[in-house]
């Protein structure tokens, strides 16, 4: 999946280092034109004030000064000579560091002079008739020094805003989809049973449109679970008194009748009035933690005790199987943090699970271990155990894989939710003494 920023700062950041380079590049070719326009005004200037000051015959000595007595005021100074030449080809005076080689009879106008040591440029400027020819000769070396240093001095700015502006661009489009990075954070951030509206700050005219439409869904969503969970409610509460009645009216009967084929008969009406018992009263569980994102309030409690008891609640179901219901905890009484009684509803609801799924003669143990800054409470049964896929979809809402004629397929959905409540998890994982069985574990705050 492209990321918007990723495309974005990609194609804004190439397009600015394009122009900003292509302005550099045409800036820098621009200077070094103009310096040398300005260094050929400069040669003609200095041979019309040469004209002016030099008279107009040949009566000037020659006057050519040792390099020795010349002391240049500038570094550049010696790049730039000139010289006076009579009609007759005369040199009448020359700077010192005017080039010897350079033919005396003159032509008028700009010339490059090409040279195995150096090139120069000329500018010769003819005089009337009568008149001393004027040339002034620049070092290319020098022209293209200098025109080179002005250019990358207009150049320097723009490279130097280039970085500048790609990092303004990189900051501008970080802040502009910040809108879309927080509603993207908040929504992903939401557990299932979240759906307030989602409500930000600013939100772009871009994605107020997306916001509102993803309001409207997760109101319809809420208006949805909420009609789910007032019918599951309203269904279990209705059907709780006539099933308890008639669960009493069909144990009557049971125990009047005398023929064993009507007993069997009424026996597995008896059976199936006990599992839609426990449905309804798993549903009931399950319609007052589903609204609940976090727990209403949480509590020290003495867990040991907790378990105590409810091995107590479980013992005549587990003596009725034939299976041996035991506890293993440490001598002291572990003390956890949570919600009693849902804590007591995810305990009963896993012993109980693992009482239906053991054979007869088989073991359950609820076991406690204390650990660092945290209590492990784990299920043991020496039941059939459970498949990877089972494992996976037994915490599906009325799945029942090992044995579809007893249980509701709700227990360990319900446990499961509790211990999400507790910041926890189930783990179903295999015993590890080489027994058959499963092991159902999770940890609570010590």
């Amino acid at each position: 999946m492209r990321s918007i920023r990723q495309t974005l700062t990609i194609s804004l950041l190439s397009v600015g280092l394009l122009a900003g380079l292509t302005t550099a590049t045409l800036a820098y070719l621009a200077a070094k034109d103009e310096a040398e326009e300005l260094f050929d005004a400069q040669m003609a200037q200095m041979a019309r004030l040469v004209e002016q000051l030099a008279p107009d015959d040949d009566s000037l000595p020659l006057v050519i000064m040792n390099e020795e007595e010349w002391i240049p005021a500038h570094p550049y100074e010696e790049q730039l000579s000139y010289r006076i030449v009579s009609n007759a080809g005369k040199v009448l005076i020359a700077s010192p560091s005017f080039p010897e080689w350079i033919d005396q009879q003159p032509v008028d106008g700009y010339r490059d002079l090409d040279h195995p040591v150096e090139n120069w440029r000329i500018f010769t400027l003819i005089g009337e008739q009568g008149q001393n020819h004027i040339q002034v000769v620049q070092s290319d070396k020098a022209r293209t020094e200098i025109a080179t240093k002005i250019a990358l001095t207009n150049t320097l700015p723009i490279l130097v805003f280039l970085p500048l502006l790609c990092l303004a661009i990189w900051w501008q489009i970080g802040r502009s989809l910040k809108p879309l990075v927080t509603l993207s954070e908040e929504v992903s951030e939401r557990s299932s049973g979240h759906l307030n509206p989602v409500r930000l700050q600013e939100v772009p005219s871009e994605i107020n449109g997306l916001v509102r439409a993803l309001n409207r869904m997760l109101q319809r969503l809420k208006l949805s679970f909420e009609r789910e969970r007032r019918f599951t409610a309203d269904a279990a509460h209705e059907l709780r008194t006539p099933l308890a009645a008639l669960q009493i009216h069909c144990e009557n009967l049971f125990a009047d009748l005398k023929d064993e084929q009507s007993r069997g008969s009424t026996e597995q009406i008896l059976s199936g009035l006990k599992r839609m018992n426990r449905i309804v009263e798993q549903l009931l569980h399950l319609s007052r933690l589903d609204p609940q994102e976090r727990l209403p309030d949480r509590a020290p409690l003495n867990l040991t005790e907790l378990c105590r008891e409810l091995i107590g609640d479980q013992i005549p179901f587990a003596i009725a199987r034939r299976i041996d219901l035991g506890l293993t905890a440490p001598d002291e009484d572990l003390q956890a943090s949570g919600h009693a009684l849902y804590l007591s509803i995810l305990l009963r609801n896993l012993v109980d699970n693992a009482l239906r799924y053991t054979p007869q003669e088989g073991e359950v143990t609820l076991e406690l271990e204390q650990l660092e800054g945290k209590i492990r409470v784990s299920v043991i049964d020496s039941g059939p155990g459970l498949s990877d896929e089972q494992k996976q979809r037994v915490f599906e809402r009325f799945y029942r894989g090992r044995n579809k004629s007893d249980g509701s397929g709700l227990g360990l959905s319900i446990a499961n939710q509790i211990a999400e409540l507790h910041g926890s998890e189930i783990e179903l994982l295999d015993r590890q003494d080489g027994k058959a069985g499963l092991v159902a574990r999770f940890t609570l705050e010590g």
